[in-house]
């Protein structure tokens, strides 16, 4: 990962010495900080839930963590409605998996609405999400960005001639995965569209999302397919027509899809912003028809416009039981998340890159333990005296593992599974967890901002753990 970002580096560093004769550059963003994470039952103990998730993938779960990391972004070239900004995040990080490595590193060029990224960076679909979030099913703040080139749009473009009442926001991009996986080498294609109408006020906003592994190979199928035809066949998901893919690859879409249709309203009111939101999560062609139209993601935001003590409020309702189960089969039947070519799955460098909520080991085969859940999720932000900033979540569970906890025995290893189940009540483990945050900045010193927290997990899914977090970050612009 080292060896690619340098690379990268310096590719950036001789991009910018021609641009900076013609407009210096300038620094737009320059941060460095420290951060401490702590399960305060030992130093080797797992990190509760919410001090490791939703972090882009900087925190190791498996014991305390001191982080050191700087992040710069600089304008290389500007005029007009063109612009080049490069950028990056160096972390150094201290735990039972110390590593130095780059979160980010990246080149920007934007042209007025349109940007053209390439490199290692935050995925405009995951900034798209509340901070509170558990995650988006697709991509999410959960791992550390995949390196690719993405096009996409600013945001939502307002269509020419509709007043701005009709607007559209799409990507398309193609990234790596670059991690140790049992299919080495993968590639990564990634698409999204959205409709939105804006009118007095309300925001009513739909859309598709796709992303889908394919290529790469491994010791039980070889080489899977990877030329121009086989990329246009993942990208309109369909089936493979080299006779030499896999069977499943032929029969039902080449490579591993996760896809969504996604749906919010926005309300502008007088004293509240309201935002409603409906994901359908997509594992293949069968939920693309609606199978399982209970599964994915309910979410209700409130912002508040008169008050700073809550200036951020979210509920979501996390669904993943059916999985395109028919009533004969065991619920999960689809195992969202793990894939039989790409068996490490919808996950990178160990860390599921969608829904937090959904578990992984952290191996390279089926490592998706637990992905048939029931959640209920809240988050606030506000201030509070003193211009304290503090974040609450909390987070109920129902867990009920995946599909393969259910069966006892069944009748036959191909076709439906038919046969002897465990009851799912049987596997429930419910699970709370915790997260209290606060931040100060420093009034003599404002670019100097401290923080601290406390998180709690308590149920049978986890140990019961307690634990701390501490950082202090600079901030020079």
């Amino acid at each position: 990962m080292l060896k690619r970002a340098s690379l990268l580096f310096t590719a950036l560093f001789f991009i910018s010495i021609p641009l900076k004769a013609q407009s210096e550059s300038e620094i737009k963003s320059l941060k460095f900080g420290l951060a401490n994470y702590l399960n305060l039952s030992s130093f080797d103990a797992e990190l509760p839930f919410w001090l490791h998730n939703q972090k882009f993938g900087k925190v190791d779960q498996s014991s305390a963590n001191t982080l050191i990391y700087g992040a710069l972004e600089s304008e290389l070239y500007s005029k007009d409605y063109f612009s080049i900004r490069a950028g990056g995040d160096l972390v150094g990080r201290i735990s039972e998996n110390s590593v130095l490595f780059l979160n980010q590193m990246y080149v920007k060029f934007d042209l007025g609405s349109v940007k053209l990224s390439g490199g290692r960076f935050y995925n405009p679909l995951a900034l798209k999400e509340d901070e509170l979030s558990t995650g988006s099913f697709t991509i999410s703040r959960n791992a550390t960005p995949i390196p690719k080139i993405a096009l996409y749009t600013d945001g939502f473009v307002a269509v020419p001639g509709t007043n701005e009442i009709l607007n559209i926001s799409g990507l398309v991009s193609h990234g790596w995965f670059t991690d140790n996986r049992f299919t080495n080498n993968a590639y990564l294609h990634q698409k999204y569209l959205y409709l939105g109408i804006r009118y007095a006020f309300f925001y009513a906003k739909g859309g598709v999302i796709h992303n889908v592994q394919w290529a790469g190979s491994n010791e039980v199928n070889g080489n899977l397919p990877n030329s121009f035809p086989d990329f246009l066949e993942a990208a309109f998901a369909i089936g493979s027509s080299d006779s030499e893919a896999p069977r499943g690859e032929q029969t039902n879409a080449l490579g591993n899809s996760v896809a969504a249709y996604d749906f919010s309203l926005e309300l502008f009111l007088k004293s509240t912003y309201v935002k409603i939101n409906r994901l359908f999560y997509l594992e293949d062609k069968v939920s693309s028809r609606f199978r399982s139209p209970w599964d994915g993601i309910w979410g209700l935001s409130l912002k508040p416009k008169d008050t700073e003590l809550i200036t951020s409020f979210l509920y979501e309702h996390i669904n993943t039981k059916r999985q395109d189960s028919f009533d004969f089969e065991p619920y999960g039947t689809a195992s969202y998340y793990n894939h039989f070519i790409y068996r490490t799955g919808w996950t990178y460098e160990g860390r599921v890159i969608g829904n937090s909520l959904l578990l992984t080991d952290g191996t390279k085969d089926q490592p998706i333990y637990n992905n048939i859940i029931v959640a209920h999720h809240l988050g606030v932000t506000g201030k509070l005296p003193f211009q304290m900033g503090y974040k609450l979540l909390y987070t109920y569970s129902r867990n009920y593992g995946e599909v393969q906890d259910q069966i006892i025995s069944q009748t036959s290893e191909t076709g439906p599974v038919i046969g002897v189940l465990r009851p799912l009540e049987e596997l429930k483990k419910i699970n709370h967890s915790f997260l209290l945050d606060f931040e100060k900045r420093l009034a003599s010193v404002p670019q100097i901002t401290f923080g601290a927290g406390v998180a709690i997990d308590m149920g049978e899914l986890y140990e019961d753990r307690v634990g701390i977090s501490f950082n202090i970050h600079y901030q020079l612009h």
